[in-house]
């Protein structure tokens, strides 16, 4: 997600501030309408994303260490991930790319840069669909993180997915209504349109869904709070 801002007036229905600035554009509560910034330095900024990102996909493989170095290690446990959790889902390092790999699949990987550039995230591969957890109830968020917090309420019977992004796929959407009849949206606040339209989606093929819109990511609560989201 992009660096939030401020809330201010929007242009479009008028409201006095149901619209947010954030790093790359601006998105309104009360309207929907979501803009991008188009000033000099934002397609700059845009043009070095892309290249960065070609760059990135242009290997092949990614390498990988079990250990993992303290400033990505602190970030991990700021979101209260814990050693068992970085164990069990198979969280690791890449040396030589200076990556945190959140997920790392046989044709696909993601990773946290923690070297240089103002990138957060490099990925290659075809995104797959992963489960955390095991429940009736399936949740699909943007991240590897909120993923493994909300299968921490296994005990509700409830797992998730992470779409490594903000949307899901056709093949992904069929591979999950064959296994779940409820499937909520949770994804982050700026993406609020998106997780709306995806569950808009998944009740027209009679799936049991709502978009849960909060006002922090998923990783940023607790057990308890995720469950009260969750219910309310």
């Amino acid at each position: 997600m992009s660096k939030f801002f401020k809330l201010g007036p929007c242009p479009h229905c008028g409201s006095k501030d149901n619209r947010a600035e954030y790093e790359n554009g601006f998105w309104c509560f009360g309207c929907s309408k979501l803009e991008q910034k188009n000033d000099t330095q934002s397609l700059r900024d845009r043009l070095k994303r892309k290249e960065q990102t070609n760059t990135i996909k242009a290997g092949q493989l990614i390498d990988t260490v079990k250990e993992i170095p303290q400033k990505a290690m602190k970030w991990l446990l700021s979101y209260g991930i814990s050693p068992e959790e970085i164990e069990k889902y198979g969280i690791s390092w890449s040396p030589s790319r200076q990556l945190l790999v959140l997920i790392s699949r046989k044709d696909y990987w993601q990773g946290r840069n923690f070297g240089f550039g103002n990138i957060k995230y490099y990925s290659q591969g075809i995104k797959p669909l992963t489960v955390y957890g095991k429940g009736d109830t399936i949740v699909v968020v943007e991240d590897v993180l909120s993923a493994t917090k909300i299968a921490r309420c296994y005990d509700e019977s409830i797992c998730a997915s992470p779409l490594l992004g903000s949307s899901l796929s056709k093949q992904s959407m069929a591979q999950l209504t064959k296994r779940y009849k409820t499937i909520h949206v949770w994804l982050d606040r700026d993406k609020a349109k998106e997780a709306i339209r995806i569950r808009n989606k998944l009740r027209a093929l009679g799936i049991t869904s709502k978009a849960i819109i909060t006002p922090l990511d998923p990783k940023e609560y607790n057990k308890t709070e995720i469950m009260k989201w969750l219910k309310s």
